[in-house]
């Protein structure tokens, strides 16, 4: 078997108290913070901070690395790095109209109201440790479901 590896990035804007988010226009079409692949080329922080303009035409500055999410299964072994950025514009996101059909900031209570269908428990996590104030360390099975594939999710405090 033939093992593909890749890097993920996935970017926690927060603006006033809220968490910017996208709406894919493909695969299950759910609310997630923007982010995808890095470039062979390109280090992570350049690639979190490309994946949310090109999604959201937002431009922001990487804070710090959140957390990691690792999953191995069938010949895929992923990685996903989540980092925290702040907006340097004040503007509204605008979806790209490509990828991205829909952008906004939402609270921890919007969030929370999304059901499981709306929103992957990795995003709610990640909304619920950025948007709390009280951020925990975690390491998470994940759900078997999300995504098909269980996986380790470690944040930091």
């Amino acid at each position: 078997m033939e093992w593909k590896f890749t890097l993920g990035v996935g970017g926690a804007v927060v603006r006033q108290g809220q968490l910017l988010l996208v709406h894919h226009a493909y695969g299950a079409k759910m609310w997630q913070i923007p982010g995808g692949y890095v470039k062979p080329e390109e280090c992570a922080h350049d690639g979190v901070v490309r994946e949310i303009y090109e999604e959201t035409h937002i431009r922001a500055a990487v804070d710090g690395l959140l957390g990691v999410r690792h999953r191995v299964k069938e010949g895929d072994n992923s990685t996903y790095l989540i980092f925290g950025l702040t907006p340097i514009e004040s503007h509204d996101p605008t979806p790209d109209g490509r990828e991205v059909d829909a952008a906004g900031y939402f609270t921890l209570e919007d969030i929370e109201a999304f059901s499981s269908d709306e929103i992957p428990a990795l995003n709610r996590w990640v909304a619920r440790c950025v948007l709390s104030g009280t951020p925990n360390m975690l390491l998470d099975q994940g759900d078997p479901d999300d995504l098909n594939r269980p996986y380790n999710l470690y944040i930091r405090p």
